[in-house]
């Protein structure tokens, strides 16, 4: 069994699908035995054979939509989140990082707002979001190392640049508690991060204010700091309180 978990978390964390001679080798296995044990996840529903490899399948989708949807953040965030929405004009999102990448589950908006990501589970790169390079600066130093090395490897020639620009949000967040990226998702997005550590469990999670399709002051969003990191507050007093009802 414990062996189906890690095809499963491996292929959940590849962008793409995962060829299986790819899989054997990342995971130690013989190709027999990864074969056998791919072939019993599908028959399941849990993984599907595709064109260039194996990716999650209906079953494992529906059990992660499952855990995203009764995750009481939500329920805790959602309306302090339309609330800030609101107050800036500018929509707010809410993710947690799942392998190299951030997962996007709580989005408030205005109407005719255009947003980065709008559905459940949507992925987004940790390496090129203000999402992403808070929640990487809240994790543990072990978690931090393990999730930079995946991201140093993806990367290849392009991680000299993307370490670069991780490290001076990590000293903007050091400053100011939030940090703002622009034009690494795309040349038109611009957005500010800021990273909550649930204090019931320490479970790492990112809210973010985004801007797209027109150029981006960055000091417009440096004005959206003390209202994201005041609601970030609001969020950690209402799960303490729940942690001790």
């Amino acid at each position: 069994m414990q062996k189906s978990f890690q095809i499963l978390e491996a292929v959940a964390a590849s962008p793409r699908p995962l060829a299986g001679l790819v899989l054997a080798e990342q995971l130690g296995l013989t190709r027999s035995t990864l074969s056998r044990l791919a072939l019993s996840l599908a028959a399941l529903g849990y993984l599907d054979r595709v064109e260039g490899g194996w990716q999650l399948g209906p079953a494992a989708l529906r059990l992660g939509l499952a855990r995203l949807a009764n995750l009481d953040i939500r329920g805790i965030a959602a309306p302090l989140m339309r609330g800030l929405s609101e107050a800036i004009d500018l929509p707010v999102d809410l993710a947690m990082p799942v392998g190299d990448e951030m997962l996007h589950f709580e989005l408030a908006q205005k109407a005719g707002q255009v947003v980065v990501a709008s559905e459940m589970g949507a992925r987004l790169p940790i390496a090129r979001t203000a999402l992403g390079h808070a929640a990487l600066f809240a994790m543990a130093p072990p978690r931090r190392d393990e999730v930079t090395q995946r991201l140093r490897e993806r990367a290849g020639a392009r991680w000299a640049a993307q370490q670069a620009a991780i490290a001076a949000s990590f000293a903007q967040l050091e400053r100011s508690g939030f940090c703002i990226v622009i034009g690494q998702l795309r040349d038109d997005v611009a957005a500010i991060g800021a990273p909550f550590v649930d204090p019931r469990d320490g479970s790492v999670f990112s809210f973010s204010c985004s801007a797209i399709g027109f150029a981006v002051e960055a000091t417009r969003l440096e004005a959206v700091g003390a209202p994201l990191l005041a609601m970030l507050r609001q969020v950690g007093q209402a799960l303490g309180a729940a942690k001790l009802s």
